[in-house]
């Protein structure tokens, strides 16, 4: 997995991520987000770009929920958006779509971080 910093404005950042998202791309020990953003990571919304993910496992899930948990702790807000359809499967499968704030594209994302 590769996370790419997209934009950092106020509140707001988008991250773009791409490639496979499995365990040997998430730890505990390093926490990618927050070594991208800092670690005032969770008090933002952050923008999650998934159209290039290639593949998620049970272990980027649980990196995911571990994320949902700790910007909820911290105030902010993740929002994920344009799965493709491989990953979307998933999601519905596990219906993650009751857990998460998700999206279909970047445009309703955005409006969805303007809620509060």
């Amino acid at each position: 997995m590769e996370l790419q910093l997209i934009s950092h404005q106020d509140k707001l950042v988008r991250v773009a991520v791409s490639g496979i998202i499995n365990q040997d791309t998430t730890s505990r020990d390093n926490e990618p987000l927050e070594a991208l953003i800092g670690l005032e990571t969770y008090n933002h919304t952050v923008m999650l770009n998934m159209t290039d993910t290639d593949l998620i496992d049970s272990s980027g899930i649980g990196w995911l929920l571990n994320c949902h948990k700790r910007f909820g702790d911290g105030g902010g807000r993740l929002i994920i958006h344009s799965l493709p359809p491989i990953v979307a499967n998933v999601f519905k499968l596990m219906r993650l779509e009751t857990v998460f704030s998700m999206s279909d594209n970047e445009e309703t994302a955005e409006r969805l971080a303007q809620e509060n």
